[in-house]
């Protein structure tokens, strides 16, 4: 993989998928970590490997239904108190592994090893990022919604980044597409904000801008859980976007998952 797209991957998974684990980086909406930023994208092998390793509890090659739910809830009996879970442990609960992730996308992007970012380091990978986004090729991203996007289990990038706030940081005439020169524009000026106006960007810096990114999306990813509303979650709020993961990812309907069935998942989505 070309090393700044594998930059990018690592910097938007650092500001990408937080919350209690594999499913919340599919969720439409904010930015992204999975378990705060484990990976925008990832193949199928890996999401299988990390599915398996979170829920296998038995080690028997499959998954069922009451492994699940057994791990989930032992996930969050390991950070909430009194069976509810405050905004502060939700967002804590991968704190340890956001905070690395974040050392080590920013030694990634110090390409010349000095200490500090400039902008074309910090940029590099952001113009991947809308490369990666502009699929035709015409040099514009446009702002509509995608219809009938299709459930892939590793589409993290396009569904878990969400257009909305892609298109809300980029599109600065508000047409409704985003430009090459728009979105270096915007790129140039999230430097300029977050480096304090110097030239270069420390690593305390670069620190600071991500957690703010990541307590904003953890709170984006809360209340979307929430269903009463109340600034808590319950287990099952909790859990509930990884068993809907689960019941699609059990095909045949048996109460299991199977790697065969995640091989079958990912077939069907590269002949679409």
């Amino acid at each position: 993989m070309n090393a700044k797209i594998a930059a990018i991957l690592a910097l938007s998974a650092c500001v990408l998928a937080l919350g209690g684990g594999i499913a919340f980086a599919q969720m439409d909406g904010a930015t992204p970590p999975d378990g705060p930023m484990q990976g925008l994208i990832h193949g199928q092998g890996r999401f299988a490997d990390r599915f398996f390793a979170d829920y296998d509890l038995n080690h028997d090659g499959k998954v069922t239904k009451d492994e699940m739910n057994k791990a989930l809830a032992a996930r969050f009996a390991s950070v909430a108190h009194g069976g509810e879970m405050t905004a502060e442990q939700f967002a804590g609960l991968h704190m340890a592994q956001f905070r690395q992730h974040t050392a080590q996308m920013f030694r990634r992007l110090d390409w010349n090893g000095d200490g500090k970012l400039s902008l074309d380091e910090f940029a590099g990978p952001q113009r991947v990022r809308f490369e990666m986004m502009d699929r035709d090729g015409k040099g514009a991203e446009s702002c509509a919604p995608v219809q009938n996007a299709a459930f892939r289990p590793d589409n993290r990038f396009h569904r878990g980044m969400g257009r909305a706030h892609f298109c809300a940081e980029n599109d600065l005439n508000h047409d409704g597409a985003v430009t090459h020169a728009e979105f270096d524009g915007a790129t140039a000026k999230r430097f300029a904000e977050e480096s304090g106006g110097a030239k270069t960007m420390s690593e305390d810096q670069f620190a600071a801008a991500a957690l703010k990114t990541y307590r904003e999306t953890s709170g984006h990813f809360l209340a979307k859980l929430d269903a009463d509303k109340d600034g808590k979650l319950s287990l099952a709020e909790f859990s509930g976007p990884e068993m809907k993961l689960f019941a699609r990812l059990d095909r045949n309907k048996d109460g299991a998952v199977t790697r065969d069935e995640l091989s079958v998942q990912g077939r069907f989505h590269r002949r679409g």
